[in-house]
């Protein structure tokens, strides 16, 4: 009796856990960039539900299959959002990101003149 209760606060609250990632999928839609996520993150944290996918499939763990198809979904629409917000997946040098000062454009308030090979 216990384990079953267990495991449906566990499979709801991992449900809960991967609905999370449309925060900040609406997050990114509101600002209409996605500078400011790692799309590298994503893809991991996608990649680890698929391969927990996988495993619940292999094992029929019912919990296991709801939790990551909700989060493999979830993720996924995450990273297709967030990648088609930069612009071309051919080439990502035309990416929009956040923050489009270079480091060698800044210069901090103690050093304000920039540095030459004498």
């Amino acid at each position: 009796m216990f384990t079953q209760f267990l495991g449906t606060v566990a499979t709801a609250y991992g449900v809960l856990g991967a609905l999370k990632s449309l925060l900040q999928t609406r997050q990114m839609l509101a600002r209409r960039t996605s500078g400011d996520v790692s799309a590298g993150f994503l893809a991991s944290y996608v990649g680890g539900y698929a391969i927990w996918l996988a495993y619940g499939l292999s094992t029929g763990s019912l919990p296991l299959i709801v939790v990551d198809t909700v989060g493999l979904l979830c993720g996924g629409l995450t990273l297709a959002v967030a990648l088609s917000l930069r612009g071309s997946l051919i080439r990502p040098a035309t990416w929009n990101s956040g923050n489009t000062t270079s480091i060698s454009q800044t210069r901090s308030a103690a050093d304000p003149q920039p540095h030459t090979l004498a």
